[in-house]
C-alpha cells in the first residue's frame, strides 16, 4: 500500500490514543512515570510479537535503532506529561509545529534550503499556534505556559525520532527496526522512571493497568503504521499524522460527556478549530 494509507491509519489511531491517554492519566494511573513506563512495556511486547511473526531478526546496524529507542522513551514520557496537564484540543494542533521543526532539521542536517515563502509559512503556523492554545481568558500568554513548553519539547523529540526511524529502517528492515526500537526503549525508561513510581506500585490494582493494555494495542498499531509511512516519506507523512483527529474527538466528548475530558464555551473551540485549520493549511503548503 502507498505510504499515505499507513499515515492515515496512524493518524486515526493516534487520535483515539490521545483521548484514551487523557482518560487513563485522569482516572487510573495518575503517576506520569508509572504510566509512561508501563505503556512502553506493554506496547513493546505487542510490537515484538507482531514483528517476530512477520520475520524480524537481529539488526545488522544498531546506531539509529538505539537513538530512535532513546528518543521514543523520552518522547513517550513528555507526551503523557504534557497531555496530563493540557486539553486534548490544545495538544492536537501543536502537532503541526512538528512539521516546522522537521523543515528546520532538514535544513540543518540534510542540507535542504528554506525559501522566503517557507519562512513566512513557518511564522504563519507558529502565529496560529498562539490561538490554538487559548482558553476562556483569551490571552496570548497561554502559549508561553510551562505545560505548552513541555508539549513543544515533545514535538522536537518526536521530529528527531522520526528521522532516526527512517534511517534505522533504511539500514536494516521495517520489522527488525520496529521490534528493536520498541524493545530497547524499555531499558532507559526503566532506569530513569522506576525511582519515580516504585512507591506507587503497591497502591495500584491490576484493573488500573487494563486501560494501559488497551492503549498499548492502539499505540502499537499506530507506531507500526507510522513507521511504515516514514519509511516511504517523512514530510508528508508527518502532516497527515499531525492532523488533529483527537481534537475532534475531544469536542464530541465535551458535548456528550463534558466532565470526562474537558469543557469550554463554544467560542473557545471555534477559535481552537480555526487556528488548527490554519496550521494544517500552512503545514500542507510547507511540505508540498
Amino acid at each position: 500500500m502507498p505510504f499515505y494509507i499507513f499515515a492515515w491509519i496512524a493518524s486515526l489511531t493516534y487520535g483515539f490514543y490521545a483521548v484514551t491517554t487523557k482518560l487513563i492519566g485522569k482516572y487510573q494511573l495518575k503517576n506520569v512515570a508509572q504510566f509512561s513506563f508501563f505503556s512502553l512495556l506493554f506496547s513493546g511486547l505487542v510490537i515484538t510479537v507482531i514483528s517476530l511473526i512477520n520475520g524480524a531478526g537481529v539488526a545488522i546496524s544498531w546506531t539509529f535503532i538505539i537513538l530512535a529507542a532513546i528518543f521514543l522513551a523520552l518522547g513517550n514520557t513528555l507526551y503523557i506529561a504534557a497531555l496530563k496537564n493540557l486539553d486534548v484540543s490544545v495538544m492536537a494542533p501543536l502537532f503541526n509545529i512538528r512539521v516546522v521543526i522537521t523543515v528546520f532539521l532538514g535544513c540543518v542536517f540534510l542540507g535542504e534550503t528554506l525559501t522566503v515563502n517557507n519562512m513566512l509559512l513557518v511564522g504563519f503556523i507558529v502565529f496560529a499556534g498562539f490561538f490554538a492554545t487559548m482558553d476562556e481568558k483569551f490571552s496570548i500568554k497561554s502559549f508561553f505556559a510551562k505545560n505548552v513548553a513541555v508539549g513543544l519539547l515533545f514535538m522536537l523529540v518526536l521530529s528527531i525520532r522520526s528521522v532516526f526511524i527512517n534511517r534505522a529502517i533504511a539500514q536494516t528492515d521495517y520489522w527488525t527496526a520496529s521490534m528493536w526500537i520498541n524493545l530497547l526503549a524499555i531499558v532507559p525508561a526503566f532506569i530513569f522512571l522506576y525511582p519515580r513510581f516504585r512507591k506507587d506500585l503497591s497502591k495500584s490494582k491490576p484493573a488500573d493497568y487494563l486501560g494501559v493494555v488497551i492503549l498499548s494495542f492502539l499505540g502499537g498499531l499506530g507506531d507500526l503504521a507510522a513507521n511504515k509511512a516514514f519509511e516511504g516519506n517523512v514530510g508528508i507523512s508527518s502532516v497527515i499524522i499531525s492532523l488533529p483527529i483527537s481534537m475532534v474527538l475531544a469536542f464530541v466528548f465535551a458535548i456528550w460527556k463534558p466532565n470526562w475530558l474537558e469543557k469550554h464555551p463554544l467560542k473557545v473551540y471555534v477559535i481552537r478549530f480555526t487556528a488548527a485549520a490554519v496550521m494544517i493549511w500552512g503545514a500542507l503548503q510547507l511540505s508540498s
